[in-house]
């Protein structure tokens, strides 16, 4: 069967990924197999990276996904950076995919999503989950975080011109003959890196849909109202400016 590789972008975050990656493994059935990308972490956080994995390998069962070696860097890229590096090193893979540490998305959505992905229903390229309240649906986050979501979105439509509803929701999935049309193109590795991964796959012909899942607010946000939509809005317009002059 084609396999399905899980990225999971980590800065100082070990804390919260720990209960995570416990209910990943103990629910992500074998065709999946789990990175931990880490983006230049302190000494500290690694040696606690490390030893956690370690920790979870021991105790997998034999129905249960691979949890890879954790992937190293020095230098803090952005969020973006620690994906790509993760998805250009298992080049095997059929499916990419990367999920946020906090486990805002439990692993029952992340099954869910991407066996929807592989069904014959589904003729998509990439599928990105999405905070839709809708019926059947729990959307459960804090004013903070919906204040940045809708002020980035607005952005996103405004600056960017990309008819999606939620381009930060924090997973999504593709696959890897989709990923390797825009490879060479992707340049944005911070909070905006996923605008300029829509507007590439769309741009190369990919099929691309949102997927409504469940998601629950984790504290310990590193997001800031004030200070990163003023980011975000400066890298938007840099990606709307250098790929219109491709």
């Amino acid at each position: 069967m084609s396999r399905t590789l899980l990225v999971i972008p980590h800065y100082n975050d070990t804390e919260r990924l720990k209960p995570f990656l416990r209910e990943l493994i103990s629910i992500l059935p074998s065709r999946f197999s789990i990175l931990v990308s880490d983006d230049g972490s302190e000494t500290v956080e690694r040696d606690k990276l490390s030893k956690l994995i370690a920790n979870v390998k021991s105790g997998r069962g034999e129905n249960s996904p691979e949890l890879m070696e954790p992937l190293f860097t020095t230098k803090n890229t952005g969020k973006g950076g620690a994906v790509y590096r993760g998805w250009d090193a298992c080049s095997e893979f059929s499916f990419i995919s990367f999920v946020d540490a906090d486990g805002a998305i439990c692993a029952s959505e992340i099954l869910r999503m991407e066996s929807y992905f592989r069904s014959d229903e589904c003729r998509a390229d990439a599928i990105f989950g999405s905070r839709i309240r809708m019926l059947g649906r729990s959307v459960t986050r804090s004013l903070l975080r919906h204040l940045t979501g809708r002020v980035f979105a607005t952005i996103v439509s405004e600056v960017g011109n990309i008819p999606v509803y939620d381009t930060q929701c924090g997973f999504k999935i593709m696959s890897q003959e989709a990923f390797k049309k825009i490879q060479p193109y992707l340049k944005t590795f911070g909070f905006a890196f996923d605008v300029e991964l829509t507007i590439l796959l769309l741009e190369t012909g990919s099929k691309v849909i949102e997927y409504p899942i469940d998601w629950c607010d984790v504290g310990g946000t590193k997001v800031s109202l004030f200070r990163h939509p003023i980011r975000m809005l400066l890298e938007v317009n840099e990606i709307r400016s250098r790929l219109l002059k491709k």
